[in-house]
C-alpha cells in the first residue's frame, strides 16, 4: 500500500560556503540536485524543486517556489507543507546530500511522519499539519535543527548524510 505524499528536493540556499551554486554542481556528471531527485523519485512519489525562485527551471524538474518572508532553511520546509495541504506529506531532503542512498530514505519513510534524519533534520518525513509550527520556528529565526523537536529521529548511515556545505566535503574521506 502506497502512502500519499510528495517529495521535495530543497535547493534555496546562496552556497555561500560553497562557493558557487551547489544545486548545480556536477557530481558523477550529474546536478547534484538531480542526483537528491532521482532517490527521491524512486519511492513512487512526485517530486519538485523548492527554491527561491525559478532559476533552476533549466533542470528540467517541476519547481516550488518558497513563500515569502525571512530567507532561512526552514523557508523550502514550509513551502513543501504548504503544497501538500494539512492532511499531505512531504518526504524532504537538501540539495547537498549527494550520499543519499534509497535505503536510508525507506528507513526514513518506515513509519507514519514526523520523522527526520537523526543529525540531518532538513532530511525528513513530515505531515503537512506541521506547516504553521515550521512557520513559526521560521518568523522566529529558530536553527533548522528544531524541526526535530517532536519528531522520531531515525539513524541512517553516516554516507548518506555526508553534507557538502564546502567543494572540498565532496573529497572527504
Amino acid at each position: 500500500m502506497s502512502t500519499p505524499g510528495r517529495a521535495f528536493v530543497l535547493v534555496g540556499g546562496r552556497s555561500r560556503r560553497f562557493g558557487s551554486d551547489k544545486a548545480r554542481h556536477l557530481v558523477d556528471g550529474v546536478p547534484m540536485a538531480l542526483c537528491v531527485a532521482r532517490v527521491l523519485s524512486g519511492t513512487g512519489f512526485q517530486v519538485a524543486l523548492v527554491a527561491r525562485d525559478n532559476h533552476l527551471a533549466d533542470l528540467g524538474m517541476p519547481i516550488l517556489v518558497e513563500p515569502d518572508g525571512p530567507i532561512h532553511p526552514l523557508s523550502g520546509v514550509l513551502a513543501a507543507l504548504e503544497d501538500v495541504g494539512p492532511t499531505g506529506r512531504a518526504l524532504i531532503a537538501p540539495c547537498d546530500l549527494p550520499g543519499l542512498d534509497p535505503a536510508s530514505v525507506a528507513l526514513l519513510l518506515a513509519g507514519d511522519p514526523p520523522r527526520v534524519a537523526e543529525g540531518q533534520p532538513l532530511l525528513a518525513w513530515l505531515p503537512g499539519e506541521w506547516a504553521a509550527r515550521v512557520r513559526t520556528l521560521r518568523d522566529a529565526g529558530a536553527p533548522a535543527r528544531r524541526l526535530a523537536e517532536g519528531a522520531i529521529q531515525v539513524s541512517l548511515a553516516t554516507d548518506a548524510l555526508h553534507n557538502v556545505n564546502r567543494l572540498e566535503d565532496l573529497f572527504r574521506s
